[in-house]
């Protein structure tokens, strides 16, 4: 929508979060909140994106947002005014404007279409629900018309007050409504505060069409505190397994696997008890994740097999059918297809081929106590059990590594490389220690 104009209002101070993190930087499901606000509006493909942020957060957080513009709020004085730090932007605008919140992460973009879907450009419309049960939500209370007469906050109310429907703060008008209305809003509150709520009073008062959609508490769920966090990362993760669920992937129990919003599964994937799935996550279909493996940042080829009890760090990439086993940790290395790195291993900084049988106990050294350095292992090359491979250093395709290694010079193709004490014994030497 070429004629959309988005506003994330994100200025509020979180402090129920009780975090030196600011609460729209609070992860959910791996990601932070404000990035589900703004992949739910980017949805939408608006023209613009504006938010409206606090001096505690910086700008050059969004440098790699496009279309996305920052705004200050300097001082806390109420939705209303948050907005008005962008009203320039606005004046002289034809677009349509959509109110958002950066705390909002369920938030459909089949229901964001109902409410930017305006009849008229007069028309100001609101997301609302229904709510029986005493809540701190603001009340909508609509007219003989049907239309919005005004929002009450929750504060605002007599104790006697009773409304079941509720305002959700999400709403769209044209650019010119906000213009136009928004500098009439006054602060005769109890907090002293400029409430955008009041616009809905205020367009009602001048003959505006201000109107509801219905949609769901569900998705119009806010994240104040920790507790409230904890309740979402709960809901998203049921919602994320049972899409993988609907999608062919097969999880031995669901309830013990944690997903991240961005993470990617082909189909036929399966993922046993107790696996942890991080940020920037790509399993490829047909691929196996054994219990209490733990994986972030990485990529899962077909048919591969992962764990248990593997880590796999940012960076790791496991090529189609290759293994990883148990307590082996892979960072920032590719592990080839069909290679082999079955148990007790540290694979790091290393470009291992195809075929590749990487033995037991084997070790990547790659930091010298100042800098990082590769180990490239070719294809088809086999490395003996409880080996020390000293980076930088190349092993050709083909070669053997003995067991018991510790490998500092490249080794050529097709060779076999040893490097160990020669094993000695001493006749009768425990008679010896004994007297």
């Amino acid at each position: 929508m070429k004629n959309l104009t988005i506003i994330i209002l994100a200025a509020g101070k979180g402090t129920r979060m009780n975090s030196s993190v600011p609460k729209v930087f609070q992860p959910l499901g791996g990601i932070p909140l404000i990035e589900h606000a703004l992949n739910s509006a980017k949805t939408l493909n608006p023209k613009e994106i504006f938010l409206i942020l606090n001096k505690n957060i910086s700008k050059e957080d969004f440098n790699n947002e496009k279309l996305v513009y920052c705004f200050y709020q300097k001082r806390q004085l109420g939705t209303a005014d948050a907005v008005k730090t962008c009203l320039a932007r606005l004046k002289n605008n034809k677009n349509k404007v959509l109110v958002m919140y950066a705390d909002h992460p369920f938030i459909e973009s089949k229901t964001l279409k109902k409410v930017v879907n305006l009849k008229s450009s007069k028309s100001i419309k609101l997301l609302s629900f229904k709510k029986e049960e005493h809540n701190s939500y603001g009340k909508v209370i609509l007219g003989t018309d049907s239309f919005v007469k005004e929002i009450i906050e929750q504060r605002e109310l007599n104790s006697k007050d009773r409304y079941i429907l509720c305002n959700s703060g999400i709403f769209c008008a044209h650019a010119k409504i906000f213009s136009q209305l928004l500098p009439k809003i006054k602060n005769n509150n109890k907090k002293k505060e400029f409430y955008l709520t009041d616009i809905f009073k205020i367009a009602s008062q001048n003959n505006f069409h201000t109107e509801i959609v219905l949609g769901e508490e569900s998705e119009i769920m806010g994240i104040n505190d920790k507790k409230e966090l904890a309740k979402a990362e709960k809901i998203l993760q049921e919602n994320l397994r049972n899409k993988f669920l609907k999608k062919g992937v097969s999880m031995k129990d669901p309830d013990t696997v944690y997903l991240s919003a961005d993470t990617k599964i082909g189909k036929d994937v399966t993922i046993y008890p107790h696996v942890f799935i991080g940020g920037n996550v790509t399993i490829a279909s047909g691929a196996t994740i054994y219990s209490f493996s733990h994986l972030e940042n990485c990529k899962i080829g077909n048919k591969s097999s992962i764990g248990p009890y593997a880590r796999l760090r940012p960076g790791a990439n496991v090529s189609d059918g290759a293994k990883v086993g148990n307590f082996v940790e892979v960072k920032n290395s590719t592990i080839g297809k069909n290679s082999k790195v079955n148990h007790l291993t540290y694979i790091g900084d290393a470009e291992i081929g195809k075929n590749v049988n990487i033995g037991a106990g084997t070790i990547t050294c790659n930091y010298d106590g100042k800098k990082k350095h590769k180990t490239i292992i070719e294809d088809e090359v086999f490395i003996g059990s409880n080996s020390s491979i000293i980076a930088p250093v190349k092993i050709g395709k083909k070669s053997y590594i003995g067991s018991g290694s510790a490998i500092s010079k490249d080794v050529k193709p097709k060779s076999l490389a040893v490097e160990r004490s020669v094993q000695m014994e001493i006749k009768n030497w425990s008679k010896k220690v004994k007297k």
